[in-house]
């Protein structure tokens, strides 16, 4: 089976360049979030399984639950997505909008992992590095793994700068060992 995330990217790419056309990016936002919620219901999943379902009656309830949150475009995008009975990627379409408008906004995500719990001041000074590193603003969100011994990684899309005592240990055992 095809990857999911390959699946939902073109979907995802077309629904952000309609909302930025037509400066709808929340509103996007807002009805794609509501319809993989919709999506991930256990009821609604198995709906979505039945191959005695037509993909009309399917639609017809996705249109019914986002009424109040719906478009003639978003209709659209429902109706394409369950004439080829892909209402189930709707929450992989959800990330890679999500993913498309952060890079848009240049906003991005970095996590950091210390030892111990990291102080405002620590956290101010990674991410002013980090805003300049990357010309994006950056959201930290911070986590604690004792199991690093002491420093920080700090994960950054697909970056990872491992400044850990963990990490510099084992490659210093991996250059001793050459």
């Amino acid at each position: 089976m095809a990857n999911l995330s390959n699946i939902a990217r073109p979907y995802a790419q077309a629904a952000f360049e309609c909302a930025r056309d037509q400066q709808q990016i929340a509103e996007w936002k807002a009805f794609l979030m509501s319809a993989a919620t919709v999506s991930r219901n256990h009821s609604v999943q198995r709906l979505l399984a039945d191959p005695e379902r037509t993909p009309a009656s399917i639609y017809k309830l996705f249109e019914e639950v986002l009424e109040s949150v719906i478009s003639a475009e978003q209709k659209n995008l429902l109706l394409l997505l369950s004439q080829n009975r892909r209402l189930d990627v709707l929450p992989e379409i959800t990330d890679a909008y999500n993913a498309y408008v952060a890079a848009f906004e240049k906003i991005c995500t970095a996590r950091v992992v210390t030892a111990v719990s990291a102080n405002d001041d620590f956290r101010q000074k990674v991410a002013r590095a980090l805003t300049i590193r990357t010309q994006r603003e950056v959201n930290l969100v911070c986590e604690v793994d004792p199991g690093i011994i002491g420093g920080a990684i700090i994960h950054l899309g697909d970056r990872v700068i491992d400044g850990s005592v963990r990490g510099k240990l084992t490659r210093l055992l991996e250059f001793s060992l050459r």
